[in-house]
């Protein structure tokens, strides 16, 4: 089962570099493994958005879930167990691949752009979030997943409109970071690692809506350009 889980983690990323290798021309593979690897990319005004927007709406949403009642975990409780070298290591390596490197090279750096283009920024993000949801479906029926032990109560919807609310926080910062795929990795990891756990149905009420507000201010940013 653990080598299935794998392969399938990377099935973006795999089909991803297959289909630019495949169909490709040398500047669009260049173009390609650029965005991957190239930080000039990315102006570090947009590099501070990258590693404050998920820690921000963590802490805020957080902030005003303990106005009613609600407790966040202690931060020392994301970084339980990892007394060594070696197990620090471990869970650097896990948490990069497990997400942003097995992913965002085919939701962003592949698939997002002719989405955008056929159908507008907010059509394209909305139809790769529900392929992102799709695509994380098998999870739920996995014992000892993450997805698993959400089941098919509140947490579900809850955790489906937070993919959708990423792709739209993801595809912002991709399009105003020359198409870096670098940066969606970055930004794909800081949002693992600043993901509220173990909400009850106000917590996970906050956070949806602190998405859906997230949103509309970015799809009103878009509005104002076209």
């Amino acid at each position: 089962m653990l080598p299935l889980l794998i392969l399938g983690s990377f099935g973006p990323t795999l089909a991803a570099i297959f289909l630019v290798h495949r169909y490709g021309s040398l500047a669009e593979k260049q173009d390609f493994w650029n965005r991957v690897v190239s930080l000039k990319r990315i102006s570090w005004v947009w590099f501070l958005v990258i590693l404050l927007i998920m820690p921000a709406i963590y802490i805020v949403g957080y902030s005003i879930y303990s106005l009613f009642g609600g407790e966040q975990p202690p931060v020392a409780s994301l970084f339980n167990g990892l007394n060594s070298a070696s197990t620090i290591l471990m869970f650097a390596f896990v948490m990069i691949m497990a997400g942003p490197v097995s992913e965002e090279f085919g939701w962003r750096g592949y698939v997002l752009d002719p989405l955008q283009g056929k159908y507008g920024r907010i059509v394209g993000n909305l139809i790769l979030g529900f392929f992102w949801i799709l695509w994380h479906l098998p999870l739920f029926f996995i014992d000892g997943t993450s997805q698993y032990a959400k089941g098919f109560g509140y947490q579900f919807w809850s955790w489906s409109f937070q993919l959708i609310a990423l792709c739209f926080i993801f595809s912002w910062v991709y399009n105003n970071t020359n198409r870096s795929i670098l940066g969606a990795i970055i930004l794909h990891l800081l949002a693992n690692m600043a993901y509220p756990t173990n909400l009850e149905p106000t917590g996970e009420m906050i956070f949806t809506l602190l998405r859906l507000f997230i949103i509309a201010t970015i799809v009103l940013s878009w509005k104002r350009k076209d």
